[in-house]
């Protein structure tokens, strides 16, 4: 997954439970700035910033095969 779509995705599901960018930045202990730029696929986010965003959306990390398209 891309950072774009890990954004996207990420972004998604805030909205889907109905928070706010400000709201989930407080609850990470993070600036709404990196929460912003995590969202928009910018930067480069540590895995710790991911992880922790990812836990308080109720997610979680798994790696696995990439699927080929084609």
């Amino acid at each position: 997954m891309k950072k774009v779509e890990l954004g996207r995705y990420l972004a998604e599901r805030r909205k889907a439970l109905r928070v706010s960018q400000r709201e989930l930045a407080g609850l990470c202990g993070i600036s709404e700035h990196a929460l912003v730029n995590l969202e928009r696929g910018t930067g480069n986010p540590t895995f710790d910033l991911i992880e922790t965003v990812t836990e308080a959306l109720g997610l979680e990390l798994r790696l696995g095969p990439k699927v080929l398209e084609g």
